[in-house]
């Protein structure tokens, strides 16, 4: 089989079965560069930024790729090609926030209980500052009270794949599990922004109000 001619989706469930080193060859030569990229991105917000440490990340990116009979490249029998990059980069991402989560717990003298992340429940780096994690709480906040409803969950993902992650509206409605089109998922992301800016600038006035009755006593 001539590897280089497979598409990614064809590829990467090649790569899911059992010990198909060839299939691995070709995936190395065509994503090892995005995946040491998502390492180093991920290594330097969390001030990681030391050559072991990279390869150590990389590595166990790798391992998740291979964990559980391969199931993260398993899940790639109902996505499309165009698709495969963006869902890459995702379990990229995760396992390397979760890397150095579970190193932060153990120094701390705790285990991490917190599992691996699927593409939908991307999530970004602790934030380097007190100021930057309150605002970041408060957004999250906000985002949970306008995505109640039955499609909560991936509106939530949809919104947080495209602010922290920086993926396309196309990028996003490729994967599997979204079930939009490329404008369904950009209304969503333009719904919940106006909505945030319309709630934080609610919050804003409500504050001016108080402070202003606190002056005037």
């Amino acid at each position: 089989m001539n590897w280089a001619e497979l598409d990614a989706r064809e590829l990467i469930l090649e790569c899911a079965k059992p010990d198909n080193a060839a299939a691995w060859s070709e995936f190395i030569s065509r994503y090892h560069p995005l995946i040491r990229a998502a390492a180093s991105t991920v290594a330097r917000r969390w001030g990681q930024g030391a050559l072991g440490e990279r390869d150590d990340l990389i590595q166990e990116i790798y391992l998740k790729l291979c964990a559980h009979g391969a199931r993260a490249l398993q899940s790639a029998h109902d996505m499309t090609a165009d698709a495969v990059p963006a869902y890459l980069k995702v379990v990229a991402v995760n396992a390397a926030h979760d890397y150095f989560r579970a190193r932060a717990a153990h120094r701390r003298g705790g285990a991490s209980t917190e599992p691996m992340s699927d593409w939908h429940e991307a999530r970004a780096a602790a934030p380097p500052n007190m100021e930057e994690r309150v605002v970041l709480r408060q957004l999250d906040d906000i985002l949970d009270r306008q995505t109640q409803l039955e499609n909560g969950a991936r509106d939530r993902a949809i919104f947080r794949l495209h602010y922290r992650e920086g993926m396309t509206a196309k990028e996003i409605a490729a994967m599997p599990g979204v079930g939009l089109s490329i404008k369904g998922v950009e209304a969503v992301i333009h719904r919940l922004t106006v909505r945030i800016h319309e709630e934080l600038a609610a919050q804003g006035t409500a504050r001016s109000g108080r402070h202003s009755e606190a002056g005037s006593q």
